[in-house]
C-alpha cells in the first residue's frame, strides 16, 4: 500500500469520527496510522495540520489529547462519503451533458490546479485540453466556488451535436486505467476473511479498506451505466467494498471502547 498520511487520516476519520460524536484519542489515531506504515512524527504532524486548518478540534483531558471533527470537517467528509458509498452518477440520464470552458491565466497556476481538482472530483474530464465535460446537469458555480467569478467561465448544458459523439466525450475519461485499478483492488481484498482477524486487526484493516476505496472514489467520474463498458468492474468492486466494510465493522465491535478511550494500543 502506498501510504499518504493525510488521505489515511481522512479514511480513519470517515470511518470512526464522522458518525460517532465521541472524541477520539490522539494515541489511538497515531497507533492505527502506525499499523498502516505512518511513523509517529508524521501522524502527529497530520493532526497538527488538520487542527490548524480547523478540520478537527483538539482538547486535553489530563495527559491525554482528544480530537473531534469540526463542522467544516464533518461537511467535507460527508460529501466524500456520498461519493464513496452512493456515487454521483446521474439517475435516469437523458443524454445531456454539462460543458465548461474556463481559462485561467498562466500566472495563476495554483488556482488552475485547484479548479481542475474540483472539477475532476465532481466527475468532469477535459477533452483534448479544451472544455471540461460531464454527463448530467451539475451546479458548476458551486463546484468552482467564489474564486471562479473573476474568470467568467462559460457553462452549457445540452446534447452534443454532430460531428461530436458520445464516444468522443467518454474518451476524455481514462476508463481503461480506472478499470485496472478496480481489478487490483479486488485482487487485494477478495482473500480477506474478517472472521480470521482479531477485533483490533479488523478495525485497522477496515481503515485500510476505506483508504484504498477513497483513492479510487477520487478518480472515478461515476458515469451513467449507459456509458460504461459491459460488466464494469467498478460496480462489482463497489459491492465488495460495502459488504467487506460491514463484516469488518462487526468483527471490530469489541475494540471500539478501547479505541476511543486511548487504551487501544495497550490492548495489542
Amino acid at each position: 500500500m502506498t501510504v499518504q498520511p493525510q488521505s489515511l487520516f481522512f479514511a480513519l476519520a470517515g470511518v470512526h469520527m464522522l458518525d460517532d460524536l465521541r472524541p477520539l484519542s490522539g494515541a489511538s489515531i497515531v497507533f492505527v496510522m502506525g499499523q498502516l506504515g505512518v511513523g509517529e512524527s508524521a501522524a502527529r504532524s497530520v493532526l497538527q495540520r488538520m487542527s490548524a486548518k480547523k478540520f478537527i478540534v483538539r482538547h486535553k483531558e489530563g495527559r491525554k489529547t482528544y480530537y473531534i471533527l469540526s463542522d467544516r470537517g464533518r461537511s467535507v467528509l460527508r460529501e466524500g462519503q456520498e461519493k464513496m458509498f452512493a456515487g454521483w452518477q446521474p439517475q435516469d440520464w437523458d443524454g445531456q451533458w454539462t460543458f465548461v470552458r474556463i481559462q485561467v491565466p498562466e500566472s495563476k497556476r495554483t488556482l488552475r490546479h485547484r479548479l481542475s481538482s474540483r472539477l475532476s472530483w465532481a466527475g468532469f474530464a477535459q477533452v483534448d485540453g479544451g472544455p471540461w465535460v460531464a454527463p448530467g446537469q451539475h451546479d458548476v458555480a458551486t463546484i468552482l466556488g467564489s474564486e471562479a467569478s473573476e474568470l467568467s467561465p462559460i457553462v452549457v448544458y445540452g446534447m452534443p451535436q454532430p460531428p461530436t459523439t458520445e464516444e468522443t466525450l467518454v474518451g476524455a475519461f481514462d476508463l481503461g486505467e480506472l478499470g485496472a485499478d478496480y481489478e487490483a483492488f479486488g485482487e487485494k481484498w477478495r482473500a480477506v476473511d474478517p472472521e480470521s482477524l482479531s477485533p483490533i486487526e479488523a478495525l485497522v484493516k477496515r481503515v485500510e479498506l476505506h483508504f484504498d476505496w477513497l483513492l479510487l472514489a477520487r478518480t472515478d467520474p461515476q458515469l451513467p451505466a449507459d456509458l460504461l463498458p459491459i460488466e464494469w468492474s467498478g460496480a462489482l468492486q463497489g459491492d465488495r467494498f460495502r459488504q467487506l466494510s460491514e463484516r469488518l465493522a462487526q468483527t471490530e465491535c469489541s475494540a471500539i471502547t478501547s479505541f476511543f478511550s486511548g487504551e487501544f494500543g495497550k490492548a495489542v
